[in-house]
């Protein structure tokens, strides 16, 4: 079985890395023969200093499905069409917004170098800050701030781009139309009812509709309609609980159990 793993707020929370307990948990599942892949908003490069060495080469898909990594290595993007790329950024321009801009692999910012968002981004120093005009591809672009972020959004929902507003943050994440993370699923060949997800926002929603087993992390009412389980994030034993589920799901499944 595939299990495919969001990130923020369903492994990983406020920020942190993911636990030792359920990255632990995590290689035993892979170990007992199960595939384990992780689907994210960040992009692949900022999914690395959240696992550990274990999971680098393992499926990454990063930026909402935009980009994909296996084994290390970049095997699919999908962009921006340069064209609008270009308008979204004279938009974000026009609106005096603050932005990060990511390619394949480096970034582009133009908030201030103190900006709290930025302590996420290339933890590991494995890329660079660019100037835009160096950027190869536009393949996810972040509004972080904007005097007038409603209008903002209403300019750039008008355009053929995929956004999602992530609301505990405040920022707008766009990327190329019909991108999302079973997308990217579907072209690596992973099919429909071939995988279990774990999910806790809207990028999941994707996911969990074709998903034949989908874990909600907290309460996020978008994804209750296809959630077969829900573990709530208020309890002080979340990690424990996210533990039990996997040993659960991988017994059940028709590769080999998860050892105990």
């Amino acid at each position: 079985m595939h299990f495919i793993f969001d990130i923020d707020g369903t492994i990983s929370f406020k920020g942190q890395p993911v636990s030792e307990t359920i990255l632990d948990c995590l290689h035993k599942l892979q170990c007992s023969g199960h595939v384990v892949g992780f689907a994210s908003a960040r992009p692949c490069r900022d999914m690395l200093p959240v696992l550990d060495n274990r999971f680098h080469r393992n499926l990454l898909i990063g930026a909402n499905g935009a980009m994909t990594h296996f084994g290390g290595e970049p095997v699919a993007v999908n962009p921006i069409p340069e064209p609008l790329a270009r308008d979204i950024i004279a938009i974000m321009d026009s609106y005096h917004a603050s932005y990060l801009i990511d390619d394949e692999w480096n970034y582009a910012y133009n908030c201030a170098d103190d900006h709290p968002f930025l302590m996420n981004v290339d933890a590991l120093r494995l890329a660079r800050r660019a100037e835009l005009a160096e950027l190869k591809h536009v393949v996810k672009l972040l509004v972080l701030s904007c005097d007038h972020f409603d209008e903002l959004a209403k300019a750039i929902e008008s355009l053929n781009v995929t956004i999602h507003y992530h609301s505990s943050e405040g920022i707008l994440d766009i990327t190329n139309q019909g991108v999302n993370k079973m997308a990217a699923l579907r072209s690596y060949g992973i099919a429909p009812k071939e995988f279990t997800c774990f999910g806790n926002d809207m990028n999941d929603i994707p996911m969990f509709q074709e998903a034949a087993t989908a874990v909600a992390i907290g309460s996020f009412s978008g994804l209750t309609p296809f959630a077969t389980h829900r573990i709530e994030t208020n309890e002080p034993d979340t990690e424990r609980r996210i533990v039990a589920m996997l040993k659960e799901l991988a017994s059940a499944s028709k590769e080999a159990p998860l050892s105990r």
